[in-house]
């Protein structure tokens, strides 16, 4: 039997059981799964490859540090 995929990122439920903040590694790991999952292999750009101001990797790391953090700041 296959393992059945993760739903939400260990760092996200690291996060929110400790009650703390991100680190800065967590919040690229958690940015690069979501990334996968909405563009996954139709995307021209790997996470990876996307420039440092690229729109769609800022959008990316924006909703990543929602998915972390809430919506406490």
């Amino acid at each position: 039997m296959k393992p059945q995929p993760r739903m939400f990122a260990p760092e996200v439920i690291d996060c929110i059981a400790e009650g703390r903040l991100p680190s800065l590694e967590e919040l690229h790991r958690v940015a690069g799964h979501i990334w996968s999952d909405i563009r996954g292999a139709r995307s021209a750009f790997a996470w990876g490859d996307l420039t440092d101001d690229s729109s769609d990797r800022l959008l990316t790391l924006r909703v990543a540090e929602a998915a972390l953090a809430g919506s406490a700041r």
